[in-house]
């Protein structure tokens, strides 16, 4: 897989099914481990990530010069 493929692949990701996969996947995770703050805990994590997300989608685009 070359960078251009992951390019794209970050391109077409959709921001919305992304975040709320890591949500959901954080927040089984945070409730079989019995975290006390689970909430709290899924909420950050998912920020992070979604931050994350977005900060590539948005590298992407300006590298590829997609608007």
């Amino acid at each position: 897989m070359n960078l251009t493929q992951v390019y794209r692949f970050i391109e077409r990701m959709n921001l919305l099914t992304a975040v709320l996969v890591v949500f959901l996947l954080h927040l089984v995770l945070y409730l079989v481990l019995n975290t006390d703050d689970w909430l709290l805990a899924t909420v950050s994590a998912t920020a992070t990530y979604a931050l994350v997300f977005a900060l590539a989608k948005t590298y992407v685009r300006k590298k590829r010069g997609v608007r």
